[in-house]
């Protein structure tokens, strides 16, 4: 199968230029997986829509990706905060998904973005231009678990 779309699975915990004042740790925003996320989809004037809907506490995620990649030089970052099922119908959502250059998924609980967005408009639309266009679809940790088309959503040691 040829596709035009390009996947970025982030394992979790990237730099999102967050100042941590911990010992151990170096802040290098502009080296990071987001800066790459950023050239994939165009650069700082990419459309870059953030879905936070696996997160537990999705306006703090979507507020730090936004100065993430504030910080990188973006101006046209949006959160679209999809909580319902319905609103995975919403033309407005929608027309967002159709526009953007990049989608970034959050981690949190993979199964809030199967059961809210898996087989919705969206996610067919999600497919659709991952085939046909250049649309860059970049997700952490449990975004990154929905990517494939197995996904471990729970168990026990």
């Amino acid at each position: 199968m040829s596709v035009k779309g390009i996947l970025i699975p982030i394992g979790g915990n990237e730099d999102k230029g967050i100042d941590t004042h911990e010992a151990d740790h170096l802040e290098f925003i502009e080296a990071s997986i987001l800066a790459r996320v950023v050239r994939e989809s165009g650069g700082p004037g990419a459309r870059i829509i953030i879905i936070p809907t696996a997160s537990r506490i999705p306006v703090e995620v979507g507020r730090n990706y936004t100065d993430a990649f504030g910080k990188l030089g973006c101006r046209n970052v949006q959160v679209l905060n999809i909580r319902e099922r319905a609103e995975s119908e919403d033309q407005k959502n929608i027309d967002l998904v159709r526009k953007a250059d990049c989608i970034m998924f959050s981690g949190g609980n993979q199964s809030n973005i199967t059961k809210k967005i898996g087989e919705s408009t969206i996610h067919k639309i999600l497919l659709d231009r991952f085939k046909k266009d250049a649309i860059i679809t970049a997700a952490t940790s449990a975004g990154a678990m929905c990517m494939s088309s197995e996904m471990i959503t729970g168990g026990r040691s």
